[in-house]
């Protein structure tokens, strides 16, 4: 009687440890998911809750109809066609580009954040705001290449070349802008369709910060 009682005990013990440990679990599963929600992260497959394997349908039922804009695309004077706004001037807003040039549009072709105060990050800290020099650190001091202001594609982001980055963010696109206390005399050196370098003596006493974060498939 003695040894069943014991054994009972013990039956009963490890049960509890057992359904602790699941209660524990569970939770912690819980907390993980309702941390995600609403996320502001940016990785490579993705920017917060928005996928790069989501179609125009899987984005209607994420953000709800009225948080879903079409919007004209123009670049360099010509219509090019429609992109999709989410969350239109919040500062959650994300455009998303299409491959297709038309409907029904199921395959993206990459995000876009821009507001000013967009939550949105990688975990590395980059986001709206950072600085050329800043992600020449992070680049582990190699610079980094982009397309000479003051036209269409001023700013844009070229290449890591081959610097820390280039292995951490692959899929990074972007834009910078220069300060708007930027002198002319100053800065003609880094203007026009050509490409330069972070390494420019004119970003020693202009810093230009990146207005547009792109997140390409």
């Amino acid at each position: 009687m003695r040894v069943f009682l014991f054994l009972s005990i013990l039956l009963f013990a490890a049960c509890s440890n057992s359904s602790d440990k699941g209660d524990k679990a569970a939770k912690k599963i819980h907390s993980i998911d309702a941390a995600s929600e609403g996320g502001s992260e940016i990785t490579c497959w993705g920017i917060g809750e928005i996928d790069l394997d989501n179609d125009m349908q899987s984005l209607v039922e994420k953000v709800g109809k009225t948080n879903v804009t079409q919007d004209s695309l123009f670049m360099e004077g010509s219509f090019e066609g429609f992109v999709t706004t989410l969350w239109k001037g919040s500062p959650r807003e994300i455009i998303v580009h299409w491959k297709e040039k038309k409907e029904p549009y199921q395959t993206i072709d990459h995000l876009e954040i821009s507001h000013p105060e967009s939550p949105y990050h990688f975990v590395n800290g980059i986001r709206i705001g950072t600085t050329l020099k800043e992600m020449e650190k992070l680049n582990g001091g190699t610079t980094i290449s982009l397309y000479g202001f003051g036209w269409d594609y001023g700013g844009t982001f070229i290449s890591f070349n081959k610097g820390k980055l280039a292995g951490d963010i692959p899929c990074f696109g972007g834009v910078f802008a220069l300060p708007e206390n930027a002198e002319t005399s100053d800065t003609k050196d880094v203007m026009g369709d050509s490409k330069i370098s972070s390494s420019h003596a004119a970003f020693t006493k202009y810093d230009p910060k990146l207005v547009t974060i792109r997140v390409k498939s």
